[in-house]
């Protein structure tokens, strides 16, 4: 498959900072718009309004002077501070106006737990937090235990986006001065385990741009960016979310659709498909499998030219409504590795498959059965994946992430999960299992607790029995009684995977848990074991 949109006409691509990037485009009256706001949220079949890069520039300058005039006073290179707020595009536009400062962003998700929120900011010595009149009182509660911070008032959206000239701050260093600086930290998922806060530079940003300049690129997601209206319902507190309105719309001319501030349901992401006049869309499994379920949810994503999806694998049957009209992918990459640099095929009968580029200094290593390990290993002059940034002094980096080639076309992977025990659900949340497996089998009559499976919209709880332990007429009782050990562990987890008695599977005694030499429980495969009554919990 070929693509002739990069690289784009009269575009030296790599090597560019994102924030200079925005500043030129800003000079381009005849540059692509940035963003595409509703013009009214409240009716979106009112249409859509472009926001131009002038724009975005402009309101970047009036927050980095609000930030001027703001934060504390200090002599520290690359100051630090904290931002949490509602859905709206203060993010992009501090971000931008902290990269104009030099100054450094964190952006705690508001899904993980306070202690999980505080660690962050400790490691990188945070101590001021930014954050909008509406979320005073939960940044209160994540700060109630802390000491030493200052707590900052943002002005509301419509003081940032306004369109009177602002005085103009402008990025003072070039690619070799600022490739390697600090900008926007972002963190590992962290549901109920400890997330990782992760550093991202102004050259880590610019990684698309620097993969388009690549030679002998072939067909990939970023052509699909290239000068086409996107949308996503993921957060800019997001890294994905973040790369999509900051780093396609500068480096590969997208301009972003955004949707009203609040959980998009699936009606709704149909009038923002149709009126926001989208051409592609990347979205979570779980927000794509729903819409399958109407004539019209379908339809909306049918007329699409390129649907990806990312976070967990999607639906097979969702994905058979969809592939012959719209070229349907997953895209692939991680918090630390950033984007993997993938190739885009056209085999409709593998369409959940990918494989990767000669850039992308990936090996596929095998480890158990059919499942082989992604591995990326240092090149010289290596510039891709971005995990050799992250982490310097790595000359291999081993994934964790499993996949399985496919049967007939060889050379195509299809992610089957990971090898340790983190678990991805459908909407694109997870939980370190075996944490919570360990609250369960604190029960007497438990011999061991499984928590499964990858892709599913809710976790399943999987227990194996102490031999002898619950006759077959008590097993009703034991249910019972199981049930505070399944409160205690739901107190370390999110709303959206909590453990529940209806997602119960007991392990039959013909099939026990599959162990390893060691005696530990092998999760893939015990979960292979009961794919059957696992499934049938979700008909």
């Amino acid at each position: 498959m070929t693509d002739s949109t990069l690289p784009l006409a009269g575009v030296e691509h790599g090597k560019r900072i994102l924030v200079s990037v925005i500043e030129s485009r800003a000079r381009n009256v005849s540059s692509k718009p940035w963003v595409s706001l509703p013009v009214n949220e409240q009716d979106l079949s009112q249409g859509y309004k472009d926001v131009s890069f002038w724009q975005l520039n402009n309101y970047a300058n009036h927050a980095a002077n609000w930030l001027r005039e703001n934060l504390p006073q200090t002599l520290e290179t690359f100051q630090c501070f904290a931002y949490a707020g509602p859905k709206d595009l203060r993010y992009s536009i501090l971000a931008v106006a902290a990269a104009k400062l030099q100054k450094v962003m964190v952006m705690p998700s508001p899904l993980i737990t306070p202690e999980a929120q505080n660690r962050i900011l400790s490691v990188k010595n945070c101590k001021i937090y930014l954050r909008p009149a509406s979320m005073a009182d939960k940044v209160a509660e994540i700060l109630k235990e802390t000491h030493g911070f200052q707590v900052i008032t943002v002005p509301e959206i419509e003081e940032i986006m306004k369109e009177e000239e602002a005085p103009v701050f402008t990025y003072p260093k070039s690619w070799e001065e600022g490739k390697d600086d600090p900008w926007l930290v972002f963190h590992t998922s962290g549901t109920t385990g400890n997330p990782k806060p992760l550093t991202w530079s102004h050259g880590m940003m610019a990684v698309p741009d620097i993969m388009t300049s690549l030679p002998d690129l072939e067909l990939s997601v970023l052509h699909k960016f290239a000068q086409d209206r996107w949308y996503t319902p993921l957060p800019s507190l997001h890294l994905v979310g973040t790369v999509m309105v900051l780093a396609m719309t500068s480096f590969l001319e997208s301009t972003i659709v955004i949707g009203p501030a609040v959980q998009p349901s699936a009606n709704l992401v149909v009038d923002i498909l149709q009126y926001g006049r989208v051409d592609g869309a990347l979205m979570i499994p779980s927000l794509i499998e729903e819409l399958c379920l109407t004539d019209t949810g379908l339809q909306s994503l049918r007329s699409l030219k390129c649907l990806l999806y990312t976070g967990a694998p999607l639906n097979t049957k969702a994905g058979e409504k969809l592939v012959s009209h719209v070229h349907i992918a997953p895209m692939a990459g991680s918090t630390e590795g950033g984007l993997f640099l993938t190739k885009l095929h056209d085999k409709k009968d593998a369409w959940d498959y990918i494989s990767f580029q000669a850039h992308a200094s990936a090996e596929l290593v095998p480890r158990f059965d059919k499942l082989h390990e992604l591995v990326f290993v240092r090149r010289p002059g290596c510039l891709v994946p971005l995990v050799f940034q992250v982490k310097p002094d790595l000359e291999r980096f081993e994934t964790n992430d499993m996949l399985v080639e496919h049967p007939v076309h060889k050379g195509l992977w299809k992610f089957i999960g990971r090898g340790d025990d983190y678990v991805n659900f459908s909407h694109g949340d997870g939980m370190h299992a075996s944490l919570i497996e360990a609250e369960i089998e604190n029960h007497p009559a438990v011999k061991a607790a499984l928590i499964g499976e990858n892709g599913r919209p809710a976790p399943v709880l999987l227990v194996e029995l102490v031999p002898n332990a619950v006759a077959d007429n008590e097993k009703s009782r034991f249910t019972a009684s199981l049930q505070p050990f399944i409160d205690n562990a739901n107190v370390r987890c999110h709303d959206c995977v909590k453990l529940s008695l209806d997602r119960l599977i007991l392990a039959q005694h013909e099939k026990p848990f599959v162990r390893n030499v060691k005696g530990g429980v092998v999760r893939m495969q015990t979960l292979a074991l009961y794919k059957d009554e696992i499934s049938a919990i979700f008909v």
